[in-house]
């Protein structure tokens, strides 16, 4: 009953006055008390903020509690929303007061800032209070919305983005020569840039065009291609060449890599001005949407909901899909059925995002209604509605086929060579460097055609083309499946080996490689013959990392070039005794000279007549702590490899500079030092400025110093090198040409380069008085030309009497050799330098060390074949491949063997060496006890070995057979016999 008469009473309080009179059941005080409750109720209760005014703008009444939870501070009065409300703000609220004072109603939109400086979005509504017709008041009621204004905001940012991005505009593409400055562009690109047509352009012709503003930007773009290899997309303006019209250009390029550098860029550009036009009208013309959409190549649609009807469609859709918009209509998911089922899944998840509440963008593959392949990008938003549910959807898309298609195509020419269609260095990186992440064993092939160029020389680079697209084919087919193939570059190939089981399996597809390669085959009639060379190396053990196992292949390679092409040879340093010592003395070449292993032997020129000293020739030997004393021969080939050849030069130099003084201090007498320089280190800049240098800080006379070049560097001197010499010559340095006679120099480069000296070879001096005298008249030839070009001689090698004396009688100036000195540390060089001549004197033959076994040895009629190895050295295991060598004799204790390796006496190494005798298998362990030189670079060792008990029963039982069977006159049975010279059989198996 209660609740009825308080719900009249409502009733009749907002009921019109004259009724509340007429009634006559409430007082109209009463009532006016109860209605301004009411109105106060309101004020208080409602969401929003309600601020009440005086007609003369006083703050009559305001939530300020809300107001500090909205802005962070209170509103007192009208200064404070002044400052609230400064500038244009306040001025629209001065002008809705002043409107709403006349008796209407305003409302307005505005953004301020909070105590934090963060944007909000306020609606003000402006109501006036009336009594009796007049206006005593106003309501301005303050409404949140700033999430509802920043949701429009980024839904209108991301459609003028999508429409902005998926605009098809005319394309042009171009290709830029980074070393040569050679931009060739397509037609439709001189058309975009307003440039005449030519044959090909300079990268800076259409940065002539580009806005001044994105100049920069532009440049840095194309910078960092050229020097770092870094793809770019880019968006810049430009001033059309001819029509002077700005046009919105977008450019995607990507780099190409050769020998490890950038070497060309290949790119397109689209015109995107169209686009960006569109964009801005769309911002400034919203109402005309519909209008715009349908004469869009892009297609935009509207849903009532995930997967409902269609409420708009635009004609853009009838061309994307091949079908009338009718059809969209009256069958909402004919679109779906027509996508690719590669894609759907991707689809399915998008619409889960929608249904979230999130947009979502995707690229996807469908089969039109005409049934063509298109690829289509998308991007979907959801409507929300203020309880977060979805109510509409839209979409916009574009056919984005022709971008996939040259995406795709640029993508191809990014990882593929064009020529061969195998893989290209980029994919190989990117390849090996996934494979050594993985750490699963490898083996990689570096091939090389050999002689490749004769090909394209002699027959053009058209038929050399077609022979390497065929050899290409040839090695798909020989290389195993899931292994992989790469054209590296040129005639240069790279396969990487997974599936072997050892290493022998790889060694027999190198070999089934080189012979299947090796196979004639024709191109245009004419019959191709090519073989390969490979370069082995193996993941791990040889490289962890891309870089060390294509260096450590590439010179496996080198060795197979080396050793006469056709042929595969291994990067390990642990494949033979040879190869791990090289791999030692690479490896400590670098420690050597701060180590002070390197030192300076000298031997000495002499006179003819009187044997005077008149020079010597600097010669660098290397104590090396596990492998003794190191020859040039052994360790200059190597440094010429790792580039340590110019360092060891100029030490070589300096210490010659640093002795003269030396001995200059010491009162010795002053000789000219003959020091060899390799024809790298006249072509490294900064040689002349050195030596000037070295002379400088000792005041050294040039004189003193020789300078020796070999022959062959006469042959390919360069207008750099012989500007060089020349330089050293007129400094006052003497000038020697080494090995005269066993290279290809001219008489006109001789003639041209007037060298100070000639030094006979060796070769030809060792074969002076023998029953052929061509070499003596070789030597007398050049002894001849010498004095007619005022040149001096001297003759290497010297050993014997009748040598000098066949010297003398022809006049040669010096002589250098064994007969008067070999070699001598630089002690007893001084020694010499006191003394001041040295006399012939005949050379000792070298003896082999008397016996030292207990046990009598056998001689074998010849050398059987042995196999030695390392296995230990310092303490430390090692697992070395195998070096054949030669067995003289045996016995119980030790072996004479016969080498072309040079080995040292050294305690801490142990050899491991294996042989076959009476078809019995036998291997010992053993250390070197001495050594000789028996020949040149044919060396003898005897080695002590050590066996169990039972190989030493077996050994002394085969040895007996061995010597019944010699008693008996009878053949050694199922033994391997070397029967070659030592000097071939080495030279051809090492």
């Amino acid at each position: 009953m209660e609740n009825n008469e308080n719900i009249n009473k409502l009733k009749q309080i907002f009921l019109k006055e004259d009724s509340l009179n007429n009634n006559g059941l409430f007082n109209i005080d009463e009532i006016k008390k109860e209605l301004l409750n009411y109105y106060s109720s309101l004020t208080i209760y409602h969401p929003d903020i309600i601020i009440i005014f005086s007609k003369e703008a006083e703050i009559i009444s305001a939530d300020n509690k809300k107001i500090h939870s909205l802005l962070g501070k209170t509103i007192n009065n009208a200064d404070d929303l002044k400052e609230l409300l400064f500038g244009e703000n306040y001025q629209i609220m001065e002008d809705a007061f002043t409107q709403t004072l006349n008796g209407k109603s305003e409302k307005y939109n505005i953004e301020i800032k909070d105590i934090n400086d963060k944007s909000l979005y306020l609606a003000l509504t402006f109501i006036p209070i009336i009594n009796e017709g007049e206006v005593e008041g106003i309501y301005m009621i303050v409404a949140d919305v700033t999430d509802k204004a920043l949701l429009k905001q980024q839904l209108i940012l991301r459609e003028n983005h999508l429409n902005y991005a998926q605009q098809i505009a005319e394309i042009g593409s171009w290709e830029y020569l980074i070393d040569e400055d050679k931009l060739f562009c397509s037609e439709n690109f001189y058309n975009i840039f307003g440039l005449d047509p030519q044959n090909f352009i300079s990268m800076d012709a259409p940065f002539l065009l580009v806005h001044p503003d994105d100049e920069e930007e532009a440049y840095k773009k194309v910078r960092e291609a050229i020097m770092y290899g870094k793809s770019y997309t880019n968006q810049f303006r430009i001033l059309h060449g001819m029509t002077n019209e700005l046009k919105y250009i977008k450019v995607h390029a990507e780099v190409f890599f050769e020998e490890h550098k950038p070497y060309k860029i290949i790119g397109v550009i689209k015109d995107e001005t169209y686009q960006i036009q569109l964009e801005n009208q769309l911002v400034e013309q919203n109402e005309s949407y519909k209008s715009i959409y349908n004469n869009l190549s892009s297609g935009i649609w509207m849903r009532e909901v995930i997967g409902g009807k269609f409420l708009f469609a635009s004609k853009g859709l009838e061309k994307i899909l091949d079908i009338p918009l009718s059809k969209l209509y009256e069958d909402s998911k004919v679109w779906f059925s027509m996508i690719h089922p590669d894609n759907l899944q991707e689809l399915e998840n998008g619409k889960k995002k929608l249904a979230s509440g999130k947009s979502f963008q995707t690229i996807y593959k469908l089969i039109s209604g005409s049934g063509k392949t298109k690829w289509l990008l998308e991007e979907v938003v959801p409507r929300l509605n203020e309880a977060g549910e979805v109510t509409n959807i839209f979409g916009l898309v574009t056919d984005v086929t022709q971008e996939m298609e040259f995406k795709e195509k640029l993508n191809y020419l990014s990882n593929f060579d064009a020529l061969t269609g195998l893989p290209n260095q980029k994919s190989l990186f990117e390849r090996m460097d996934a494979l050594c992440v993985n750490d699963d064993p490898f083996a990689i092939f570096y091939l090389d055609l050999d002689r490749f160029n004769i090909i394209n020389d002699s027959l053009g680079h058209s038929i050399g083309d077609e022979a390497l697209q065929f050899i290409a084919k040839r090695f798909e087919k020989l290389i195993p499946s899931n292994d992989y193939l790469a054209r590296l570059s040129s005639n240069d190939f790279i396969m990487i080996i997974k599936n072997y089981k050892n290493k022998k399996d790889v060694y027999h597809l190198a070999k089934k490689i080189i012979r299947k390669v090796s196979e004639p085959f024709t191109i245009d009639d004419y019959e191709l013959n090519v073989s390969t060379s490979i370069g082995i190396t193996f993941f791990p053990e040889e490289g962890r990392e891309k870089q060390t196992l294509l260096k450590n292949a590439h010179t496996a390679l080198y060795q197979a070039k080396k050793e006469g092409k056709n042929n595969y040879q291994l990067s390990s340093h642990l494949a033979d005794i040879s190869s791990y010592k090289k791999y030692v003395l690479d490896r400590d070449m670098r420690k050597a000279i701060a180590n002070e292993e390197f030192d300076l032997y000298f031997q000495p020129q002499v006179e003819t007549k009187k044997g005077a000293l008149c020079g010597a020739e600097a010669l660098i030997r290397w104590n090396h702590k596990e492998w003794g004393l190191v020859s040039p021969g052994e360790f200059i080939p190597l440094a010429e490899e790792n580039h340590m050849i110019n360092t060891i030069t100029d030490w070589v130099i300096q210490k010659v500079c640093r002795l003269l003084v030396e001995w200059r201090e010491k009162e010795l007498p002053i000789i000219p030092i003959a020091i060899n320089i390799p024809p790298i280190r006249f072509m490294k800049k900064g040689f002349l400025q050195f030596v000037k240098g070295q002379l400088d800080r000792y005041q050294i006379d040039p004189a003193y110093l020789e300078f020796e070049i070999t022959e062959g560097t006469l042959l390919n001197i360069e207008k750099g090198v012989y500007a060089t010499i020349q330089s050293l010559k007129e400094l006052g340095i003497r000038i020697a040409v080494d090995d005269f006679g066993t290279g290809y120099a001219s008489l006109a480069s001789i003639r041209k380069f007037k060298p100070n000296t000639i030094k006979i070879d060796k070769l030809f001096i060792c074969n002076i008085n023998k029953e052929d005298n061509f070499d003596n008249g070789i030597i007398s030839a050049t002894l001849h030309l010498a004095k007619t070009l005022e040149m001096n001689v001297v003759a290497e090698g010297v050993e014997e009497f009748d040598q000098l004396n066949f010297l003398k009688q022809n006049k040669c100036d010096i002589i250098q050799g064994y007969l008067f000195s070999k070699p001598v540390k630089v002690e007893e060089f001084e020694k010499i330098l006191k003394t001041g001549y040295l006399k012939p004197e005949k050379i000792n033959v070298k003896s082999t060390p008397a016996e030292r076994r207990k046990f009598l040895r056998f001689e074998f009629p010849f050398p059987i074949l042995g196999q030695l190895t390392i296995v230990e050295l310092n303490e430390r295991k090692l697992q070395v491949g195998q070096t054949p060598v030669l067995i003289k004799n045996i016995g119980m204790d030790g072996l004479n063997i016969q080498s072309n390796l040079k080995l040292p006496i050294n305690m801490n190494i142990k050899f491991h060496i294996s042989f076959i005798l009476l078809n019995e298998k036998f291997e010992v362990n053993g250390e070197l006890k001495w050594a000789n030189e028996e020949y040149t670079n044919i060396f003898s060792y005897g080695v002590s070995i050590k066996s169990d008990q039972s190989t030493d029963g077996r050994l002394s039982s085969v040895i007996n057979k061995l010597n019944t069977l010699r008693k008996n006159d009878e053949q050694i049975p199922d033994t391997e016999f070397v029967y070659e010279d030592v000097y071939t059989y080495l030279g051809k198996n090492m």
